[in-house]
């Protein structure tokens, strides 16, 4: 460690020790029975823990259960994923377990990771290393190292420790004080530079806040902000933003994780155009949320300018870009939709060749309760209405091929919608009309 970072760390830890807040780790060690961990999976993930627990206990190999599982054991809630630490070579490790267990593995040589995938479960196995960022904002420069520098490089207390694989019940590993700040709800960094290193924590540490209604460290709000202010946030490729923006959108409380990450300054920092959270509020005390449904609350209120400005910063795929366009366009015909009161066509014709996701969140989201109406109906019903006859079926009535031919079945299917025709019969007695006028 350099001596500049060495001093970050000790001015740190002497600031949190005068407020109070030093997290140490627990007086008494804290065991884990590994069969508790067992029972707590199944399928794939189970198949994996077993073999590594054999191979630590049998060969004697340094393997640790890390990060979010001995979190999430020690709190009591469900484990979401479970990742692995390896001393030594993860990829070897994770390819002979891939074969053993007839699974396939994808190998990141230069990062000595893998992922093995049993049964559709899928679980990452990795080298113990240690980061070295060369800017803010960087991908870090990675050499592999000892099970201590490997947890020094992760984001928070709380994510920062391990349990040994072999013997029954063994004790966490807790160099960072990360029990303490389970038992004190507390998200804190592991050192001062840990925002200005990778910025995308920043959305992160909003994250397990929301999610295991903890709070973010005093101090680590302190160096949250600081490194917004100092720039760093834009150092951050949109793709990596993106993720980050992906990774709420699968969270049961993503509403006040964007709500907080707005307050805080992330979102604006990230682009000056997502610096209001009034779109949100619709998302309240709603379930079953889809990733275009925070799209539209977060842009509906955007200029069209400010809504493919936000798309180009995070590098939206070309869908969702479209979701998003489509969202702005929609707030600006919603008003005539509203007012309209029997022409279902002209509805229709505001309507197609609109993104249906972005006419689905401003059904969900609109406080007009005859335009939502008006919106589901169009999804559910108007929308899927077709004419009996066909191009050729014209043709064979006595239409010439052409332009003719589109304008009549528009004609028959705008009659069809607003319920001036409903039958085949009906159809064909209006293009004879048509017809018979020559027009």
């Amino acid at each position: 460690m350099c001596l500049h970072a060495i001093i970050s760390a000790l001015i740190l830890v002497l600031y949190r020790t005068a407020i109070g807040g030093f997290t140490t780790p627990e007086s008494q060690p804290h065991s884990i029975p590994l069969d508790q961990i067992a029972a707590a999976v199944s399928g794939g993930q189970l198949a994996v823990l077993s073999a590594l627990r054999q191979l630590a206990s049998e060969e004697e190999v340094p393997v640790y259960l890390v990060g979010g599982a001995v979190r999430d054991y020690v709190l009591g809630i469900p484990t979401r994923d479970l990742d692995f630490v390896v001393v030594g070579n993860a990829t070897i490790v994770a390819t002979e377990l891939a074969n053993n267990l007839s699974g396939t593995v994808t190998v990141h040589q230069k990062f000595g990771t893998a992922t093995v995938e049993i049964d559709g479960d899928r679980v990452d196995i990795v080298t113990a290393r240690k980061e070295a960022y060369a800017s803010p904002g960087s991908l870090p420069e990675v050499s592999f190292s000892d099970l201590n520098q490997d947890l020094a490089r992760r984001d928070f207390s709380i994510n920062a420790m391990a349990l040994p694989l072999s013997g029954e019940s063994p004790n966490v590993i807790d160099p960072h004080g990360g029990l303490h700040d389970l038992a004190n709800g507390s998200i804190a960094i592991l050192h001062s530079d840990s925002f200005t290193d990778d910025p995308t924590r920043m959305l992160r540490a909003v994250r397990y806040e929301q999610r295991l209604g903890f709070q973010i460290f005093e101090t680590t709000m302190a160096e949250l902000k600081k490194s917004i202010n100092e720039g760093h946030v834009p150092a951050v490729s949109g793709d990596r933003w993106r993720q980050e923006f992906q990774k709420i959108f699968d969270e049961d409380r993503g509403f006040e994780m964007f709500s907080r990450a707005i307050e805080i300054g992330i979102l604006p920092a990230i682009h000056p155009a997502l610096s209001n959270d009034a779109g949100l509020a619709p998302l309240i005390g709603e379930t079953g949320l889809s990733p275009c449904d925070y799209l539209a609350a977060l842009v509906r209120d955007l200029s069209p300018v400010d809504g493919d400005a936000v798309s180009q910063r995070l590098n939206l795929p070309i869908d969702w870009a479209r979701m998003v366009r489509d969202t702005i366009a929609l707030k600006e015909i919603t008003p005539t939709i509203s007012e309209m009161a029997s022409k279902i066509s002209a509805i229709c014709r505001l309507l197609d060749g609109l993104n249906p996701e972005s006419i689905a969140a401003s059904a969900r989201f609109s406080q007009d309760a005859q335009l939502a109406t008006k919106l589901r109906r169009y999804l559910d019903e108007w929308r899927l209405v077709r004419t009996a006859l066909t191009g050729d079926d014209l043709m064979a009535m006595g239409l010439t091929p052409g332009v003719k031919i589109g304008e009549v079945l528009q004609e028959l299917h705008s009659a069809k919608l607003d319920g001036l025709i409903s039958s085949e019969t009906e159809e064909r007695a209006m293009v004879n009309q048509i017809i018979s006028r020559g027009s």
